[in-house]
């Protein structure tokens, strides 16, 4: 049976909060990507350089920036974001994760082991797997 560990993301298109949606819209164009990490820098966090604070989609680009005809330019990625993020272990099986997604209503998850974040996992990640077995 698989796991997330064997088809999540680990290689992470991260974007800062502050940026706005048209540098995100274009970050995930060029990545062809449907999902971006937001992370946030400062000189509160002494021992790391970055802290993920939430995933952009583009469904929340549709949904809240889009059909609410708020600025691309002003609108920043923190505004619209999917915050806090739910995470789920590396270690669980497809099937949980998917029954997990449906209940919260979400289509990204981010995915840690021990607590850090080592990737990212999409509905279509799970669906064309759970396919697969």
């Amino acid at each position: 049976m698989k796991t997330l560990a064997n088809v999540m993301t680990t290689s992470l298109q991260k974007i800062e909060a502050t940026a706005n949606i048209i540098s995100a819209s274009r970050q995930m164009r060029d990545g062809q990507v449907g999902s971006l990490v937001v992370t946030r820098h400062g000189e509160l966090m002494r021992d790391r350089e970055e802290e993920i604070i939430g995933v952009i989609s583009e469904t929340d680009i549709i949904r809240q920036v889009v059909a609410q005809e708020r600025d691309l330019r002003t609108t920043t990625v923190d505004a619209v974001m999917t915050s806090p993020m739910i995470t789920v272990e590396a270690s669980w099986p497809l099937q949980d994760v998917l029954d997990m997604m449906k209940d919260g209503g979400v289509r990204h998850l981010l995915v840690t082991q021990n607590k850090i974040v080592v990737g990212l996992v999409s509905l279509r990640d799970i669906l064309v797997n759970l396919k697969e077995e």
